[in-house]
C-alpha cells in the first residue's frame, strides 16, 4: 500500500519569489495591511491563488497576539434578524480574514447571555457582538464583567453606556404609526412584542407615543411571540373584542398570521382593515395583499457592528455607538379608513363573534 506524503506547504517566500516582490510585502497583502499599491496587492494575490497559498494563521496568532476570531451571542436563527444579522457578520469578518463562532441562546436573560459570552472567552476569542435583548442595568453589569474583551452590543437602549450598534426601533415605529394616523385612521390595534423583549417595546412605545400626540390610545393591545403563529392567535383574540380599522405588528412574521386571521373573520385588508408589520422580511413583497412594513438593514447593520468591533482594538476608549434608522417601505396592505357604515358592518360582526363565544 502506497505510502501517503504530506505536501510541502507554500510559504510566503515562494509567493514572494512569483510575484516578485518581498515577503514583507506579501505579509502586508495577507494581512490586509496598508501601504502596498492596488497594482502589487493584485500581483501579490494573483500569484498567492496561482499557489493555493494558505496563510498560517496559528503563526500570525501568536506573532499579533490575536486569535483572528469573533463570536456572535445571538437568538433563535429560524428568525428573520438573527438570520440575516448573521450573514451581514460572517461577511464582514471574512473580509477581514476573521472567522466567526456563533452561539445561540435559549432567552435573553443576563444569565444565559453570560453563559455564552464565557464559552466563548474559553475558545480565545478577539472580542463578541451580542444580540440579546437586553435592559441597561442587565447590559452594564455584562459589560462590567468583561473590562479585557472587546463587545459590541446590538439589542439594547440608545441610552445604555455600552459600546453598541443599533437600529432605532422607536423611530422606524414612530413612522408607521404617523403613516396609518396620515390615512386617517382613528381606531388603532396592536400586536406587541413579547413583554420579555426589552428593545423591541421600544415599538409599542413609539406607536402609543404618536397616538398620544393625537389624543388617541389603542383600541386594544395584544403582545405574541414574534412567530406567524403568535400573530394569527393574536389578531383573534383583537377581532374577538372592539372593532378597529387599523392594525400595528412588531414584525412581520406575526403580520403573516394576522393576515390569515383577518381573511378566516371576512375581513379585506386593506378595505376592512389596514395592517403595516415591520422588517421588511423577503416574502413581504410577496403576501397578499403586499405588507406595508419598516425595513430594517440587518445585514448592513451585522457589517457595522463587525466594524465597530474592530476598531475596539486599536481605539482608547472605543468609539461612540452606531445608530442607525429605519425606512418606511409603503405596499398594499394601508389605506384610508372606509365610510361609517363600513365601521357599523364591523361592530356587528364583532357583536356576532362575541354571541356565537358565549353560546360555546
Amino acid at each position: 500500500m502506497p505510502v501517503m506524503r504530506a505536501c510541502t506547504p507554500v510559504t510566503l517566500a515562494d509567493v514572494a519569489a512569483l510575484a516578485g516582490v518581498s515577503q514583507q510585502t506579501v505579509s502586508r497583502v495577507v494581512n490586509n495591511l496598508p501601504n502596498v499599491s492596488a497594482r502589487t496587492r493584485a500581483r501579490v494575490t494573483q500569484a498567492a491563488a496561482q499557489l493555493d497559498y494558505v496563510p498560517n494563521r496559528l503563526a500570525t496568532s501568536l506573532a499579533r497576539q490575536r486569535t483572528f476570531t469573533v463570536g456572535f451571542v445571538t437568538n433563535d436563527l429560524s428568525l428573520h434578524a438573527p438570520s440575516q444579522l448573521t450573514a451581514g457578520i460572517e461577511r464582514a469578518a471574512r473580509a477581514a480574514g476573521y472567522s466567526l463562532i456563533v452561539s445561540i441562546v435559549p432567552e435573553d436573560s443576563l444569565a444565559a447571555v453570560t453563559q455564552a459570552v464565557r464559552a466563548l472567552r474559553e475558545r480565545q476569542v478577539d472580542g463578541v457582538l451580542i444580540n440579546a435583548s437586553m435592559t441597561p442595568a442587565d447590559a452594564t453589569a455584562l459589560r462590567r464583567r468583561l473590562p479585557d474583551l472587546a463587545c459590541v452590543f446590538m439589542d439594547v437602549t440608545p441610552d445604555t453606556p455600552v459600546p453598541a450598534s443599533l437600529l432605532d426601533q422607536e423611530y422606524g415605529a414612530r413612522l408607521a404609526a404617523r403613516h396609518l394616523l396620515d390615512l386617517g385612521h382613528t381606531r388603532v390595534a396592536f400586536i406587541t412584542p413579547p413583554g420579555q423583549a426589552v428593545v423591541e417595546n421600544t415599538r409599542e412605545h413609539g406607536w402609543r407615543h404618536v397616538l398620544a400626540e393625537h389624543d388617541l390610545t389603542p383600541v386594544a393591545a395584544v403582545s405574541g411571540d414574534w412567530s406567524p403563529h403568535g400573530g394569527y392567535l393574536a389578531a383573534q383574540t383583537l377581532l374577538a373584542g372592539p372593532p378597529f380599522t387599523a392594525l400595528l405588528v412588531a414584525n412581520d412574521q406575526m403580520a403573516v398570521g394576522a393576515l390569515r386571521a383577518l381573511w378566516e373573520r371576512g375581513l379585506n385588508v386593506p378595505a376592512d382593515v389596514s395592517v403595516i408589520g415591520y422588517d421588511d422580511t423577503p416574502e413581504s413583497a410577496l403576501l397578499i395583499p403586499p405588507l406595508s412594513t419598516v425595513r430594517q438593514d440587518f445585514p448592513t447593520l451585522g457589517a457595522r457592528a463587525f466594524t465597530h468591533l474592530l476598531a475596539q482594538f486599536t481605539q482608547d476608549p472605543p468609539p461612540a455607538p452606531v445608530v442607525t434608522r429605519p425606512e418606511l417601505i409603503l405596499r398594499s396592505s394601508t389605506a384610508p379608513p372606509q365610510a361609517p357604515d363600513r365601521a357599523a358592518v364591523q361592530d356587528a360582526l364583532a357583536l356576532l363573534a362575541r354571541h356565537l363565544a358565549a353560546r360555546g
